[in-house]
């Protein structure tokens, strides 16, 4: 079904400005730009931290990290628009021309670097962003009903696996609620300015080096070692956005990542100690969610044994040895 049209008329544009919608599900298209030879991309961003978002995104784009921010030529940009349902904030970006991430090596470590580079930016300033001073803590409850979603999941697509999938869930709930959880709280970590939102189909490669982050809407201020686990978690998920494969990092691309990455972040002593109970939260928090809220993606056989391989986690992800940068 075609998508209606995106509110032109906020910017001032015409209506054949729209070129083509760029995402079946959500409200996102490309635009030809007045007097412009390049085109822009006009979607919806955060309804109350988009200025936030484009402040912040913006010093990134003048400092010269890859990730797109607001044109400027469109000021005040992001802009609100009133509906029935609410307020909605619009937000142009420009079109980065390039290829989609495809999982070769130079690309995989690339990422790690643009990542290490977003959270080396200028992290002990506020730029107004969304803060998670820590792990995000969710009920025994909220996360059964969650469970019991994914578990149905599974039997309808690998039945086989269903009961020892009920029994990993059962017992990480508790894992996270008892141990791991409070240890995280009760942590000092680092807190980055991020995207929370870094995987491969939101990357577009300009040169298999230069990664430019597309989508940087969901920004807000986290734990650095958070991040880097929902990373680590979610980078292949959406695999009809990219080309690479459909399945997690193996170690060794785990790795690369990590030293792409660690050429601009050394770890705390505390963020090395309490990795594994930060895995563990991210995944509670993260791909609990995912998982369970991918319905047409467990019903498609090329992301179902990715999905298989989410819930099981039957390798996971490790810092490697030492405290200081990776060469």
């Amino acid at each position: 079904m075609p998508q209606d049209l995106p509110p032109l008329d906020l910017f001032n544009l015409p209506p054949e400005a729209a070129l083509r919608p760029l995402h079946a599900h959500a409200p996102v298209w490309q635009l030809q730009l007045p007097g412009r030879s390049g085109t822009g991309v006009l979607k919806r961003t955060a309804r109350t931290s988009g200025e936030a978002v484009a402040v912040w995104s913006g010093a990134l784009r003048d400092a010269g990290v890859g990730v797109v921010a607001p044109e400027r030529a469109f000021s005040p940009n992001p802009r609100t628009r009133v509906t029935s349902d609410g307020e909605e904030r619009w937000v142009i970006y420009p079109f980065v021309e390039g290829r989609p991430y495809t999982g070769a090596p130079r690309e995989i470590r690339s990422a790690g670097r643009l990542l290490g580079q977003i959270h080396a930016f200028e992290a002990e300033r506020d730029f107004g962003l969304n803060v998670h001073a820590s792990a995000r803590a969710f009920p025994r409850e909220s996360l059964a009903m969650d469970a019991e979603v994914i578990v149905e999941h599974v039997r309808q697509a690998f039945p086989e696996q269903a009961g020892r999938l009920e029994g990993l869930l059962l017992e990480r709930t508790e894992r996270y609620l008892q141990a791991a959880l409070p240890r995280v709280q009760g942590e000092a970590l680092p807190l980055v300015n991020c995207s929370w939102d870094h995987k491969a189909a939101n990357l577009v490669y300009v040169t298999p080096d230069a990664p430019v982050l597309i989508d940087p809407d969901n920004a807000a201020r986290l734990p650095r070692v958070y991040d880097l686990a929902i990373t680590a978690l979610s980078f292949p998920l959406d695999g009809t956005l990219h080309r690479g494969p459909q399945r997690l990092w193996t170690p060794e691309e785990w790795q690369r990542f990590l030293a792409g990455y660690l050429e601009f972040v050394t770890f705390t002593p505390a963020e090395r100690a309490c990795w594994a109970d930060v895995l563990l939260c991210a995944w509670m928090d993260e791909s609990l969610w995912q998982l369970q809220d991918s319905a047409d993606a467990w019903q498609d056989p090329a992301q179902e044994p990715l999905l298989l391989e989410l819930a099981l986690l039957d390798a996971p992800f490790r810092l490697p040895a030492g405290g200081g940068r990776a060469s």
